[in-house]
């Protein structure tokens, strides 16, 4: 079964995302910092990862420049900013997905099972 991991620091948006993923079969595991999604990459590897582009320490741009070398793990981006250049951003990182919030089931189904059904990148060298 696949394991989703869920980055996001607002426990009520993981909890409905944990729930999403739950329905459609799948395992997750939520960490609601950068550092702590970076530890689960390392300790217990996901298969994708949702990744919320606002965490209160960092944001979610720097965190995944920090996963890119240590993990091949689909990432797709969620926000609560719904504009164009997030998405723009988001695709010139070479993110894997990009949702906007709020999310509805149909839609992150649809990036989850897109994500999961594509050929693992190759992890990036780090600078």
């Amino acid at each position: 079964m696949p394991l989703i991991l869920i980055v996001d620091d607002d426990p009520d948006m993981a909890e409905l995302l944990g729930h999403m993923t739950d329905i459609l079969g799948y395992e997750h595991q939520y960490v609601p910092t950068g550092a702590e999604a970076l530890e689960a990459c390392r300790t217990n590897p996901p298969d994708a990862i949702v990744l919320d582009v606002m965490l209160e320490e960092t944001d979610g741009w720097a965190v995944f420049r920090q996963l890119m070398p240590i993990t091949n793990a689909p990432i797709i981006f969620i926000t609560a900013w719904r504009t164009g250049e997030n998405r723009l951003k988001a695709e010139a990182m070479r993110a894997d997905g990009f949702l906007a919030k709020p999310i509805s089931h149909q839609d992150f189904a649809a990036q989850l099972k897109a994500v999961l059904g594509k050929p693992a990148r190759r992890l990036s060298k780090p600078a």
